[in-house]
Parts: structure tokens; sequence; C-alpha cells
């Protein structure tokens, strides 16, 4: 499949998704050092756990929107929301405004128009992509992702330190432009014959969703996974802010001293974590191809599991390198299982509402990242590492009737 192959919406949504994705990366973990700097640690877990929250409710809202009201409407709400947050979070920023509440005011607006429009993205793929492209029109959107997010942890990083508000401004004014182009050029996708279903029979459809037992531990194990992997935006991006505000020397390479501050060594891990994603993904497939599930999925959250203690822990770069390298394995032996356990559960006649309760392991996951936030200012590290390894091994508890399940079906 050619690019040139693609449905222009697929093609424009790609580009706009990567440049939100790659704002939005800069963004949010800043957001958590902003606030607890700005408010006190504590009280800036609790406000983005709030947002997380209004997170969930948009996207539970916008999935019946793009399902009754069409896909553009949604998609363009979201890209021009996103470009008023950002601006009204640089204005906020600024000297002459200077307010936290409002800077956090735009952040929660920014979170609620992005996630009403995740349904009609996801929407919008199928409907314009044949069933013969889609996985490498998903193959496509992990790479772009997986760049954006590398992108964005990197000029996050580097520019935090008194350039906060101009970063905010740029952002603001290339959302902007990402807003103006997808009002020009994108098109409505909907299907007639879907109609326009009421949104008390779609929120029944939630309903139906959640009582199959066997899915709703996937998504805890999934929840409590992405709970642990944001913890490296969250408590320990916090860690590292704060125990290191000025530039010190980690690392000495011949006649070249590397000086950073804490903020800018969480970018050079989130960067390495993305590249090696990147680099490892096909070889790591090769690895383990006679690995069965189960010793896989347990492999790949102990290695997670004690990559992430060691973050907790830490304080040299070449160790905290490391362990990004462990964590990175882990996550690469663990996420494809997963992915294959969902598409075994997941009814082809509930595809749509199935999927809907399954995106929301993103948000229970940044709730907790928020609770480890609040937790780190009244508890040692190594009590938060102690944490970390309690949720690991919930992680697996959660798996193993889905596990067992896999086991005696016939392999996907």
């Amino acid at each position: 499949m050619r690019l040139a192959e693609l449905h222009p919406n697929l093609r424009l949504r790609i580009a706009v998704a990567f440049v939100e994705r790659t704002l939005t990366t800069i963004i949010t973990p800043l957001m958590a050092i902003y606030l607890a700097d700005e408010v006190g640690t504590a009280r800036a877990g609790l406000l983005i756990g709030a947002a997380v929250v209004l997170a969930v409710v948009a996207s539970l809202a916008g999935g019946p929107v793009a399902d009754g009201r069409g896909r553009r409407v949604p998609l363009l709400v979201g890209t021009a929301g996103t470009a008023v947050a950002f601006l009204g979070m640089a204005a906020a920023s600024s000297p002459w405004w200077g307010s936290a509440a409002a800077v956090f005011a735009f952040y929660a607006l920014n979170s609620v128009v992005s996630n009403f429009a995740l349904p009609a993205n996801e929407a919008m793929i199928v409907d314009v992509t044949p069933a013969r492209h889609r996985k490498a029109v998903y193959t496509l959107q992990y790479w772009t992702v997986n760049a954006a997010l590398a992108a964005g942890a990197v000029v996050a990083s580097f520019l935090y330190s008194g350039y906060f508000t101009a970063m905010l401004t740029v952002a603001a004014a290339i959302a902007g432009v990402a807003a103006l182009v997808s009002l020009r050029y994108l098109t409505e996708t909907r299907p007639e014959t879907d109609g326009r279903p009421r949104f008390g029979a779609l929120l029944r459809g939630y309903a139906d969703a959640v009582k199959d037992r066997a899915f709703l531990r996937l998504v805890a194990g999934m929840t409590l996974w992405l709970g642990l992997e944001t913890q490296l935006i969250g408590y320990i991006g916090v860690r590292l802010a704060q125990a290191f505000p000025q530039r010190r020397e980690w690392l000495v390479l011949g006649p070249w001293h590397v000086h950073l501050t804490g903020v800018e060594v969480l970018g050079v891990l989130r960067a390495e974590n993305t590249l090696l994603i990147v680099a490892l993904a096909v070889l790591s497939g090769r690895l383990t191809r006679g690995l069965a599930d189960r010793p896989r999925v347990h492999l790949g959250i102990a290695l997670f599991t004690a990559g992430t203690v060691v973050l907790a822990l830490g304080t040299d770069l070449v160790v905290l390198m490391a362990a990004v390298l462990v964590l990175t394995v882990g996550e690469l032996l663990h996420i494809p299982v997963v992915q294959a356990m969902l598409a075994g559960l997941v009814p082809d006649d509930a595809r749509t509402r199935y999927m809907a309760v399954f995106k929301l392991d993103v948000q229970g996951g940044l709730l907790l990242s928020a609770a480890g936030i609040s937790a780190g200012t009244v508890l040692p590290p190594w009590a938060m590492a102690a944490a970390f390894c309690v949720l690991g091994a919930l992680i697996v508890t959660s798996y193993r009737p889905v596990l067992a399940r896999r086991a005696v079906q016939p392999s996907t």
C-alpha cells in the first residue's frame, strides 16, 4: 500500500494527529512539573486527576456524537479546541497574566476536546480504510505516533526552563494552522446507513461491554499497566525535576561533559524509550516467536516493573538509561499479546462499544499517574518503588483468567 492510495481524509488526519500528539507530548509531562511548582505536588496530582475524569466523560460523549451526528464535527471541535487551549495556556502563563488556575483550566479544556474527538477519529479510519489495508494503516499510525513522542519529549525537556510561554505560543500557532487546514479539507465519512441512533441506546451498548467479566479483567490489567507506565511522566518526572532543578554533570565521555537538569534528563529517557520501541519492535517479535503467551507476558511485566522501580530510585544517568532499556524490552514482550487477547475477546458485532470501553484504560492509567504524584509527597522513593512492585503483581493477577482462556483457544 502506498501513501497516495490512502483516502485524503486519512492522509490529513495522520499529519494532523502527528502535530497534535507532538504538542500534547510537549505539554502533558511539563504540566505536572509546572503545577507542582505553582500549587504544590499534592494539589498538582489532584488537578491532573480531575482533568482525566473530564477527559473520560468527553470520550464517552464523543462516541455517540460521532455515530449519530458524523465524524467531521467532533474532529473539527478537537482541532480548533486544541488551538484555543494552547493559546489560553500561553496567555495565562505569561508575565502579564500569570495565573496557574487559568493555565490548568485551559489544559483541562485541551484534554476534554482532544478526547471528545478520539472516537470520531477511530471511526473515520474504519470508514475510509478497506479491511485489507487496515493493518498497514495502523502500523503507519504507530510509527508516526512514536516519532511524535520522541520529538515532543526532546523539545519539551530542553525548552521548558525559560521558554514555557513561548513554547505554548508556538504550539497554539501550529495547532491553529492544523485547525484551518482541517476546516478546509476534512470531509464527512459516516456511512448513510448508520442512521442516527438514540443516545440512550448507545449508552446501553456500553453497559453490555462492561458485563463481560473476562474483558473487564483485561481492561483492568491494561489500566494498571498504563498506571505504571505513566509514572515516568508523573511521579518520576516530578522527582527528577525537583531533585535536580539546576544543571549538573551526569556523564563524562572523554572530553565531553554532559550537564543536564532533571527535566532534561526526563526528556532523554522518554526519547530513548520511544526510539527503542521503533528500533526493537521487529527484532523482539523474531526473538520471542516460539515463546508461549503466559511466560512472555509474565517476563514482560517483570522487566517493565523492574525498570520502573530503578527509575523511581536511581540518580545516575547510565543506570536510568539502562532501566529504560529493560522496561522497553518488557513493553515489547507484553503489548502484542494483549492486543491478541483483546482481539479474541471482542465480538465482531460489538467491536465499537467494546473498544470505546477498552480505550478508557488510558484515562485510568493517567488517574493512577496523578495519584502517584500526590502519593510521592508523603512517601519516600523506596515506598513508591514498593508500590510499583504491587502494581506489577496486580497486573499479573488481572491477566491470569484471560491467559488461561487463551491457552485453550486456537491461536489468533
